[in-house]
């Protein structure tokens, strides 16, 4: 009887999700963007008949994953359909559609948001040894992301719930900077708390707020604002919070050592800002005094 109503369900989404007429190609058949916990997220291009149409991410549940953990992502990815079916702004990836593909699977059609992630671009630059974003880079990602971040805490109600360098889509050289990955999002309250005694903080471990370590935190629409400085914090590092506790990381040929990692130093540290060596930053980085006061 429960299968029956989940099916139900699924199916009446389906007929609100979009045209018929839509057909996901085959995951081989597309470009591989990315993944996520029990997704991967694929490049779609759009182009029947020499018209030319913005491409799609498509975002399909992981088939290697059992069958109990496949119903707990589709359940994750029906529910991220719907919210970001509501949801219409610039710093935000769009939808497209929720249909099925021709495996059978049900996925999710989005706004493809960029070529990488902010996460790909920090990887590549610490690969590089090429320092710390220019100043003027990460207070364009940051105004981005916190306008984003507005819309949805105050216009939408919505906690973002895992925001990082990963969750944010860069297109070009910084020509658009999209939040993407609403799955885990939390309803805020009219006081931008999440009061619904049914719903819990996913988020992910690092940008975790000390509010969501434990299970009696309240939380409220900071936390997502926290999430958002440590990940001005790894434009501004090229780290994953807590992870370098030591800050020794000069050496070239230096690479993740699991024996060597402090576990007790670093869940001591959850929750809590990271230090910043200013003096790795140049001096566009530096506070600029004030301007002098407007005169008649």
């Amino acid at each position: 009887m429960e299968a029956s109503k989940s099916q139900c369900g699924l199916k009446e989404q389906k007929e609100k999700a979009g045209p018929a007429s839509i057909t996901i190609p085959a995951s081989p058949s597309m470009q591989k963007l990315g993944y996520g916990t029990g997704v991967n997220v694929y490049l779609m291009k759009r182009s029947p008949r020499g018209l030319s149409r913005s491409p799609w991410a498509v975002k399909k549940i992981n088939s290697k994953c059992s069958k109990n953990q496949q119903n707990i992502y589709q359940t994750r990815l029906n529910e991220e359909a719907k919210i970001l079916k509501s949801l219409k702004h610039p710093n935000i990836v769009g939808y497209r559609a929720f249909t099925e593909a021709n495996d059978g699977s049900m996925c999710l059609a989005m706004e493809f948001g960029g070529e990488k992630s902010l996460n790909d671009l920090i990887e590549e630059r610490n690969a590089a040894r090429l320092g710390p974003f220019p100043a003027a880079t990460i207070s364009k990602v940051a105004l981005s992301m916190a306008r984003g971040l507005k819309y949805l805490h105050n216009d939408k109600k919505l906690l973002h719930g895992d925001i990082k360098s990963s969750n944010v889509v860069v297109k070009g050289d910084f020509e658009t900077i999209k939040i993407c990955d609403v799955g885990v999002s939390l309803p805020l309250d009219e006081n931008l708390t999440v009061s619904d005694p049914t719903v819990h903080y996913i988020g992910t471990e690092p940008w975790k707020p000390k509010e969501a370590l434990s299970d009696d935190g309240v939380i409220t629409d900071k936390a997502d604002m926290f999430s958002f400085g440590l990940t001005i914090w790894e434009m501004m590092t090229l780290s994953v919070p807590h992870l370098n506790l030591d800050g020794s990381t000069d050496d070239e040929d230096e690479s993740f050592d699991e024996d060597d990692f402090d576990e007790e130093a670093y869940y001591a540290a959850l929750g809590t800002r990271p230090a910043l060596n200013m003096d790795e930053l140049d001096s566009s980085y530096q506070q600029h005094p004030p301007p002098p006061p407007y005169k008649r």
